[in-house]
């Protein structure tokens, strides 16, 4: 742990992220004790009120587009507190690269895998993951929940070239995020700028363009399928969520600060722009690397 310590002091980090993640880091514990920082994934007969059982559904519905074998090598772009690296570790006996910019998430994912016996599975990785040190060609498959949206442009095309250099050829890639259809005007222009600076967003992908970089960058059979109506029921638990996050602040007497309450507008605003069906969808993207 302490040589953990040393090198995410060497790690470049980007303030506005950093702020975010710090800032808010009580509001994701509340929607996840376990470390989510994703939607979760609603299938018939799920009970639509067990927030921890979509989310996991969601790891394991993307993840299983990679057909990870036991021992396999997988990279976590984004991986927050490694919730969804530990679970892949333990369900799959894959071994787990997971990379997050975020320093205090990489010390307490390193914590939660060791206390869990997977810390010989799961390596919390402090740094960038347009820049990841990984060596070429050496990683099984790639995922990533909701964290490519933190690359740069509306293509992801640095976070795409990462991943193209890092996956070995045949390797697969699967992830999930919100895609802008085309560009915003008007009022909705301002509304997906707002979520955007909500969550510290440089700008959400554009779809055709994220597709048009896979395929510059060599990914083959690249499928797309909406899952927006799945994870509706999961999003819903957002909003009576920060209601009661409220509350609490407010019979402690303390208030949500400049950040968090950036954080709700954004929940709240995205829940809206999540019915824009003709500007924004909820996608789940695969490919492989030839």
């Amino acid at each position: 742990m302490e040589a953990l310590l040393k090198t995410a002091a060497r790690m470049r980090t980007d303030p506005g992220v950093q702020a975010h993640f710090h800032a808010s880091a009580d509001l994701y514990r509340r929607w996840s004790p376990e470390g989510h920082l994703h939607f979760g994934y609603w299938r018939w007969p799920m009970s639509p009120f067990r927030r921890r059982a979509m989310l996991e559904e969601m790891v394991e519905l993307v993840v299983g587009e990679l057909h990870a074998a036991e021992g396999d090598r997988l990279a976590d772009m984004g991986c927050g507190y490694g919730a969804a690296a530990r679970l892949v570790a333990r369900e799959h006996g894959a071994c787990v690269e997971a990379v997050t910019i975020v320093e205090e998430q990489a010390i307490e994912g390193q914590i939660a895998a060791l206390a869990a016996g997977l810390d010989h599975l799961v390596r919390m990785r402090h740094d960038d993951f347009t820049r990841t040190g990984l060596a070429d060609r050496s990683i099984d498959g790639v995922y990533a929940l909701e964290s490519l949206c933190y690359g740069t442009g509306a293509a992801k095309a640095d976070a795409i070239a990462q991943i193209a250099r890092i996956i070995k050829p045949g390797g697969r890639l699967a992830l999930v995020d919100g895609f802008l259809l085309k560009r915003p005007s008007g009022i909705r222009k301002r509304m997906v700028r707002t979520v955007e600076q909500g969550w510290a967003l440089p700008c959400f992908p554009q779809r055709d363009a994220f597709i048009d970089a896979l395929d510059a960058h060599g990914f083959t059979d690249i499928r797309v399928r909406d899952l927006s109506w799945n994870v509706a029921l999961c999003a819903a638990h957002g909003p009576l969520m920060m209601v009661q996050g409220w509350m609490e602040r407010r019979l402690k007497g303390t208030r949500l600060n400049a950040l968090e309450q950036a954080h709700l507008k954004s929940c709240l605003l995205g829940i809206v722009l999540g019915t824009q069906r003709d500007l924004f969808r909820y996608l789940m993207i695969t490919a492989r690397k030839d």
